[in-house]
């Protein structure tokens, strides 16, 4: 029995070596002083039962609105929500959503990538969300946790920020994702929100959902690699930006791309068609796959 409770524990810290964590570690290592469990849905969702010890972040402590769109928070208001929920400078951060829908599922990959933008990096991706916990061990809580005091110092990482100059000048020059569904991209249907349909031009089209399975968990690597690699011929070596309809759809394909296949040049577009096609002097592209 041991040995086989070693070989489990070994197995949960090999497995954390990677960006991807699953409800089976959280159970092992949630009570490891240096682990900060990060619950990001909605007020009403963490009190209905959450992982223990999670402490709610829902994503408006992460972004606001500007106009038309949404973008990240500042170094300032980034820096004390991190040290509101405890996070220190050697801190292994746990991110996970209720993954009610699929805005919900996304919140967890942009509150990772607003870390990242703050320069801090060990996050975690709770692989299935809160389901995945749920299974391995069947035990939530509804207490609600008090803030904590972590002391993690913020200093702005602006290479993982695409801007509107950045994107301007990028058209046909730079590799770029569309993460929004194909009707989108190709402008067989134009979003409410938007007032042109279609894509930045040269652009390619991936959804983000292309990267998850029917329970959504990601996809082994080796396909990640075969649909983006392969597939649409990206390389991994050069700038690349992705971007969606307002930032959270393709802060999952940054998530794919950066952290797991290692797309070091990766940037988010965070206002991303929000401000893109709300806009006269932005190149665009319609009814045509690029």
């Amino acid at each position: 029995m041991r040995v086989f409770v070693m070989l489990m524990l070994m197995a949960a810290g090999a497995f954390a070596a990677m960006p991807l964590v699953t409800g089976d570690w959280v159970a092992v290592y949630q009570k490891d002083s240096d682990v900060v469990i990060v619950d990001v849905s909605d007020a009403d969702a963490y009190a209905s039962g959450h992982i223990p010890g999670a402490v709610n972040s829902p994503l408006s402590h992460w972004r606001h609105a500007l106009g038309k769109h949404a973008e990240v928070r500042s170094m300032g208001e980034l820096q004390a929500e991190m040290r509101r929920l405890g996070i220190k400078k050697y801190s292994k951060v746990v991110v996970y959503s209720h993954q009610r829908n699929n805005k919900d599922l996304l919140k967890a990959t942009y509150v990772i990538w607003a870390m990242e933008y703050a320069g801090f990096d060990n996050t975690f991706l709770l692989d299935g969300g809160l389901k995945s916990y749920v299974e391995a061990t069947g035990r939530l809580s509804k207490k609600t946790e008090a803030d904590r005091k972590g002391s993690f110092r913020a200093h702005e990482r602006p290479a993982v920020l695409a801007t509107l100059d950045a994107v301007k000048a990028g058209v046909k020059r730079v590799q770029m994702i569309d993460s929004r569904p194909a009707r989108y991209y190709f402008g067989a249907e134009r979003q409410g929100v938007l007032a042109r349909s279609g894509h930045i031009s040269g652009a390619h089209s991936y959804f983000w959902r292309y990267s998850l399975d029917a329970q959504n968990r990601l996809k082994p690597k080796k396909e990640l690699e075969a649909m983006l690699g392969t597939g649409l011929g990206l390389d991994a070596d050069a700038p690349l930006i992705v971007y969606c309809t307002g930032g959270l759809e393709a802060s999952m394909n940054y998530f794919v791309l950066h952290r797991i296949l290692g797309f070091e040049q990766a940037k988010l577009y965070d206002a991303s068609m929000k401000e893109w096609a709300n806009r006269n002097d932005t190149d665009m592209t319609v009814f045509r796959w690029e």
